[in-house]
């Protein structure tokens, strides 16, 4: 039985290769790898997003992304909702 109040933290590796299999959502690289979105859920002591919580980017975006540091700032100047993509892409393969 899960909590009501704690977030779901899907692991789903069918759903990660999805990921991998769609261009950079930033440069459009047909090599991206899957990004958990850091700010998608509430922060817990050593775990990651759900995997509902995914988006591809390449290596290099992947790495341009965590040396600018503040995520959610970082898709805000890039002009891309990561949220509204990764949750489309989830319930798209879940239907």
């Amino acid at each position: 039985m899960q909590i009501p109040d704690r977030p779901q933290r899907l692991r789903i590796s069918a759903h990660l290769r999805a990921v991998r299999g769609e261009p950079c959502l930033r440069c459009g690289s047909p090599f991206p790898s899957a990004h958990h979105l850091q700010f998608a859920q509430p922060r817990a002591k050593s775990l990651k997003t759900g995997d509902q919580y995914t988006v591809p980017l390449c290596h290099k975006c992947h790495m341009v992304l965590h040396a600018f540091g503040d995520e959610r700032l970082w898709w805000d100047l890039e002009g891309i909702d990561p949220i509204e993509w990764a949750e489309r892409f989830y319930q798209k393969r879940m239907e």
